[in-house]
């Protein structure tokens, strides 16, 4: 708790966006899991409508949410560690770089299985989301319990 009252105020805002960041990006990802098992069972309307509705989720809620993720943590990571940075902060770019893989999958096989009536690129989707939620949560108590520190 000491180290918040010793934090400039220059750190707030970048430090505020990468948390907002973060959130949006689980919250969102754990949205798109949660819809696209919803959608997956079949090959109804009900199903393509929920599977349309979480490749938007993705694309328009997942991506911008994973950008201000990343550009904030640059800024906060540039100004609190300039020269060397702990090893709970590096935890965070894997987890990011590797999830953007897994957004770009899971939007281009979330937007075949929305077009095509494709179910099995549908059973994907939903695993995928929940991988890097996990991983969203690995960093997330990394970033939080700072262990080694």
């Amino acid at each position: 708790m000491t180290l918040a009252l010793v934090r400039p105020d220059s750190w707030n805002l970048p430090l505020f966006l990468h948390v907002l960041g973060a959130t949006l990006t689980f919250g969102a990802t754990a949205t798109v899991a949660l819809v696209a098992f919803a959608g997956r069972p079949a090959a109804s309307e009900r199903a393509l409508w929920l599977r349309g509705l979480a490749f938007k989720i993705g694309l328009f809620v997942l991506v911008p949410a994973w950008i201000l993720l990343r550009v904030a943590a640059g800024w906060v990571d540039s100004k609190e560690f300039p020269h060397h940075e702990p090893g709970w902060v590096g935890v965070g770019y894997p987890v990011t770089e590797g999830g953007l893989l897994l957004i770009i999958v899971m939007l281009v096989l979330g937007r075949l299985s929305a077009r095509r009536r494709e179910t099995r690129t549908a059973a994907v989707v939903p695993w995928l989301a929940t991988i890097y939620l996990v991983a969203l949560g690995i960093a997330w108590f990394a970033m939080t319990a700072k262990p080694g520190s």
